[in-house]
């Protein structure tokens, strides 16, 4: 609200001027990002608000602010805009609108080795940026580039170059208008970090860290992509491993964060194959029982080996496979405990809600086993699971209209996702709190918006200790397993805290006698 000694007694003419003169600019700038089409981009946009008298007044005590990320993932870049009007209270995060989002294709990693092409590629992407940042905004607008599952399955040399060659074309003024840091605007996420992000995502979204409301409150994220999945939640007890400290609005979080690489939807695929074939070594072609009869694929395990397989239809049988991929070490095998996947460490699930997203609903979806609350109900997947991989491949067609490149897919998915929450994760059968959707509040849970919300504390808070979103893992060497020495550090740990519970008894017990 406007002081009213600021103003002078025309304060109704100057208001409605303030208002007009928003509305033209604000209808100028969608009227140009609305212009912007092409037919090899694939595009989505959400429409602004509908300005109100007091929208705009507010809007006179903030300058509104842009940001840009790029996601450069395994087969496009996804460019994100951003807008936000930084808030009055420094411990609140501000209302942050997606204003486009556009996908570039090929792949950045596509030009690893073509610095002409890195930059016509790059120079697209910024000049459609440009088209949405207004001018005066464009110096003071942060752009960063984030690489997520193509770049970890690079080589470390290989890695290094593309970043480099990446850098060295951002920085490149007449190129690139906005804000870029060469230090740490091109950067490949870990799983993890992307985890972090998402898990910030959904609980901004959720409303969480608003209202101040508990920490039972939160929500957890369950995430499938091609190559990982990755699993983060608020635990309600203590951590031993896999902890990261993430300071949101000035109040810490203590996640726990796991991803796994090479177990998405795609990754799964690749593993239930080399099975296979470790079963039969010398056979070119052998049966999937992951596989819709009727079906057949050809995947290559190596440069040199082309595997066929040949679909078999038997649920049981795969189920069993992924039993054995995915159960959870016992004993001694793991350390510290409990498990989820062989020896990876995962605390006990608390009670809240979980959102299963992205390629979680998937199969889901296609098995028509979700209804309008979202709730997944895990014996009604396996069950649609085993009726589906028991049909030919022409029945999933002519019966549900199955696209026949993807049938078996969803076999695959869905037993995987009912022995992945299950034996590995820890959920119930009866549990009711799995939503399946990628969407709360009718917004994306996206990682990108979880790390911008990051870009714009750093950027926005003078005190980053009042007003930031950072996180970093904790994982102290004594504690957290290594999957060839676990027993032994679990050993070093508990043994190096006796000893020093017992020096200290010791030197208490000595001062007391002297």
């Amino acid at each position: 609200m406007i002081p009213y000694e600021r103003v002078k007694p025309s304060l109704g003419s100057l208001l409605l001027c303030y208002w007009l003169f928003l509305v033209c600019t604000e209808r100028n700038l969608f009227a140009i990002s609305a212009g912007v089409q092409s037919s090899s981009i694939e595009t989505s946009k959400q429409p602004a608000e509908p300005l109100s008298l007091t929208s705009s007044v507010k809007t006179l005590a903030a300058h509104t602010r842009y940001g840009i990320l790029l996601d450069a993932g395994s087969s496009s870049t996804k460019s994100k805009i951003y807008r936000w009007i930084p808030p009055k209270p420094p411990n609140t995060l501000p209302a942050v609108q997606l204003l486009k989002s556009t996908r570039f294709k090929p792949a950045l990693t596509t030009f690893r080795n073509d610095k002409d092409g890195l930059t016509d590629y790059l120079s697209r992407i910024l000049s459609a940026a440009k088209q949405i940042v207004p001018v005066t905004e464009r110096s003071i607008t942060p752009i960063s580039i984030m690489a997520t599952a193509g770049f970890r399955f690079m080589s470390g040399p290989a890695v290094q170059s593309l970043l480099q060659l990446t850098r060295s074309v951002m920085s490149n003024a007449s190129i690139n208008p906005f804000q870029f840091s060469e230090t740490a605007g091109v950067a490949v996420l870990s799983g993890e970090e992307e985890g972090v992000y998402s898990w910030i995502a959904a609980n901004y979204l959720h409303g969480f860290f608003d209202d101040n409301r508990k920490v039972s409150e939160t929500v957890g994220v369950l995430e499938m992509g091609g190559g990982s999945t990755q699993i983060t939640f608020m635990p309600s007890g203590p951590l031993y491993a896999e902890e990261f400290h993430v300071t949101v609005a000035g109040k810490q979080y203590n996640l726990y964060v796991q991803s796994y690489l090479q177990y998405g939807i795609n990754g799964i695929k690749i593993k239930v194959a080399q099975h296979l074939f470790d079963l039969s070594p010398d056979s070119e072609t052998v049966d999937n029982p992951c596989m819709l009869r009727g079906d057949t694929k050809v995947l290559n395990l190596r440069v040199d080996k082309a595997l066929t397989m040949r679909g078999t239809g038997n649920p049981e049988k795969c189920e069993g496979i992924l039993t054995l991929m995915l159960e959870p070490h016992r004993g001694n095998k793991c350390q510290p405990k409990p498990c989820a996947i062989g020896p990876v460490y995962q605390p006990q699930l608390p009670n809240i809600t979980f959102y299963a997203t992205q390629a979680f609903t998937y199969a889901p979806k296609n098995l028509e086993v979700i209804g309008s609350n979202k709730i997944l109900d895990i014996d009604r997947l396996r069950e649609a699971a085993f009726h589906h991989c028991n049909r030919t491949l022409e029945e999933a067609e002519a019966d549900s209209n199955m696209s026949k490149r993807f049938a078996s897919d969803d076999c695959l998915t869905a037993l995987y996702m009912t022995v992945l929450l299950t034996t590995s994760y820890g959920f119930k059968r009866d549990t009711s709190h799995i939503k399946v959707t990628s969407k709360l509040g009718g917004e994306y849970i996206d990682w990108a918006l979880g790390a911008m919300l990051m870009e714009i504390s750093s950027n926005m808070a003078e005190d980053k200790t009042q007003y930031s979103v950072t996180c970093k893992p904790e994982r102290e060497a004594t504690v957290a397993y290594t999957k060839e020495k676990n027993v032994a550090t679990s050993y070093v740990y508990y043994g190096s805290k006796f000893l020093a519970i017992w020096a200290g008894l010791r030197k208490r017990a000595d001062n007391a006698r002297s």
